[in-house]
């Protein structure tokens, strides 16, 4: 009699421990292990919650030591799709999330696209709360830096030479309307060390034109931009180009209808083809804020 209930409790145990597992929801819980990217591997791990019938979450690996929170978790069968905003000196950036999830792993992939390009991050996943043991070690120590690929365009004033398209985002100011977007031609002077600018644009169907002029100091690296804009407003500015992925300009003040504005703008050279402009705006001696961002592209030339 004891043998038949000891054998019907552990029957009964087993089918509880097969029904709490079939109840277990197949994504919700804590992931750990690795995400290959730019940098290298490195520990990385993903919780989800499920909270009347949505997901909510978070996720590391792209930046070392900080959570994302996962935004627009969907599951569809073994598929699952997500996003994180990443605030970054550009602007705001999406990653974008997608997994497949099958028993106990969790594979996928995340893609920001940035200044034309598009970048990836490969997760693997295991459900639990121990990261391998490799990923674990670099979590205890800062993990060997790979190098990071960034662009090396020569600091040349060729490099801008040709036509450009452009779309700026950002606020409206006295320096301008927004948005706005069109192209932009830069020409090479017969001295080969200035160009002659010339920007067509269009915003709330307006049209309005731009020029400039660019001269390249090769021992100094320095990038002097004189610019009329379309509304008038002359800009003078300095930038240096010491490094090959940026230029940082200095703008002597501006003034406008009685205000003094000052001007700061960043160029971050992406690609051959793609760079972007941010820029910051200080009032009347106030704090600077965003006042806005444009990416240019290359167009390409038609034989």
């Amino acid at each position: 009699m004891r043998r038949a209930l000891i054998f019907v409790s552990i029957v009964l145990l087993v089918q509880t421990l097969a029904f709490g597992r079939t109840q277990q929801d197949k994504l919700e819980g804590r992931w750990a292990g690795t995400v290959d990217g730019i940098q290298g591997q490195q520990p990385a791990a993903a919780t989800f919650k499920k909270e009347g019938g949505k997901y909510s979450g978070s996720i590391s690996g792209l930046r070392p030591g900080a959570d994302a929170v996962l935004k627009d978790i969907n599951l569809d069968g073994d598929k699952v799709t997500a996003k994180t905003e990443v605030d970054a000196p550009q602007g705001n950036v999406v990653v974008s999330y997608a997994f497949v999830v099958q028993g106990e792993t969790l594979k996928g992939k995340g893609e920001v696209e940035f200044g034309g390009q598009t970048y990836t991050f490969t997760f693997d996943l295991k459900r639990g709360g121990e990261m391998p043991a490799a990923a674990a070690a670099t979590q205890a120590q800062p993990p060997a830096r790979r190098e990071v690929p960034q662009p090396q365009q020569k600091q040349s004033i060729s490099y801008f030479v040709g036509e450009w398209s452009y779309s700026w985002i950002g606020r409206e100011s006295a320096l301008g309307p927004a948005p706005r977007e069109g192209t932009a031609t830069f020409t090479l002077r017969p001295d080969g060390k200035s160009l002659d600018v010339r920007t067509a644009g269009k915003s709330d169907n307006t049209s309005f034109n731009e020029s400039a002029v660019m001269t390249w100091d090769e021992g100094t690296k320095t990038l002097t931009f004189s610019e009329k804009l379309g509304n008038g407003v002359q800009v003078q500015s300095k930038g240096d180009w010491h490094s090959p992925i940026s230029i940082r300009f200095t703008v002597d003040p501006i003034k406008v209808k009685g205000q003094t504005l000052q001007l700061k703008r960043i160029i971050s050279v992406v690609a051959a083809h793609s760079f972007t402009v941010t820029e910051e705006l200080s009032e009347n001696g106030g704090p600077f804020v965003r006042l806005g961002s444009a990416v240019y592209t290359k167009v390409a030339a038609t034989k």
